[in-house]
């Protein structure tokens, strides 16, 4: 009797883990309509061998398409055995993802809003405006909106200095400010009797205190700005003080690395 040598098991168990190796690399390595023939043909309980035949092709191509063997079947083939499982070419092949576009529109930056204190509102000269191109909101779709240059660190957690600011006012979309929204506010300087502006994030309190708070890393900027409780008016409830505008997107040119 012919006894296995060690060396004998170790060629034969590489071989048979080559052999294993080589069905899972067939298995991943399918041509993309693989998977559609091997599920329709479960659904009509039928076999690779059978569904050759039915299809009029040779007895192993079904089988070499689903281990991997074939995977460049000739499009005369796949047709015959899409009318064998009944159905098209088509449903046989990879169903292609719709890409939803983009819609766009185009803005006007017409000035700058300080992120920090209060400074005076800045509206560029017409000439100095600039368009830029931001996605439709659907949400805001048929609103007026217009871009503000963001200067100071106040915000920079949010919208980092030199960054635009997409806002629409408060009085085109009918709704007063909520907890949560970025706005614009202005106030009137009592000095110079112009109007100064800045950029906060709004919390309403249960009493009606109206908090613009700064949302910065930098320490210098964390007081927020207290108004006292509504009273009815379009404004944030005090004379010369008014949440104008309510930011609705952001846009950063050309953003920098930051490794401090």
């Amino acid at each position: 009797m012919h006894h296995t040598s060690s060396s004998e098991k170790g060629v034969m168990h590489r071989i048979c883990h080559e052999r294993i190796l080589r069905g899972i690399l067939h298995i991943m390595e399918r041509h993309p309509s693989a998977a559609q023939i091997e599920e329709r043909m479960n659904a009509l309980g039928t076999t690779a061998k059978r569904l050759a035949k039915d299809a009029g092709v040779g007895e192993t191509y079904v089988r070499d398409i689903l281990t991997g063997r074939s995977l460049d079947p000739k499009t005369g083939k796949l047709t015959q055995i899409a009318a064998a499982l009944g159905c098209k070419l088509e449903d046989l092949l990879p169903r292609k993802v719709a890409v939803q576009p983009i819609y766009t529109t185009q803005i006007e930056v017409r000035g700058e809003v300080q992120a920090g204190v209060w400074r005076e509102a800045i509206e560029w000269p017409t000439a100095d405006w600039y368009a830029i191109t931001v996605p439709i909101d659907m949400a805001y779709q048929g609103f007026h909106r217009y871009g503000l240059k963001v200067c100071g660190q106040s915000m920079n957690k949010v919208f980092p200095e030199g960054s635009v600011v997409v806002v629409i006012n408060f009085g085109d979309l009918g709704r007063v400010p909520q907890t949560g929204d970025f706005v614009v506010a202005i106030q009137r300087c009592s000095r110079t009797d112009q109007f100064e502006a800045t950029v906060k994030a709004v919390q309403i309190k249960d009493d009606g205190v109206v908090i613009l708070w700064p949302q910065s890393w930098d320490p210098a900027f964390q007081t927020p700005v207290v108004l006292p409780p509504q009273d009815g008016q379009d404004n944030a409830g005090v004379l010369d003080v008014a949440i104008q505008a309510l930011v609705v997107g952001s846009y950063q040119p050309n953003p920098k690395a930051s490794f401090s």
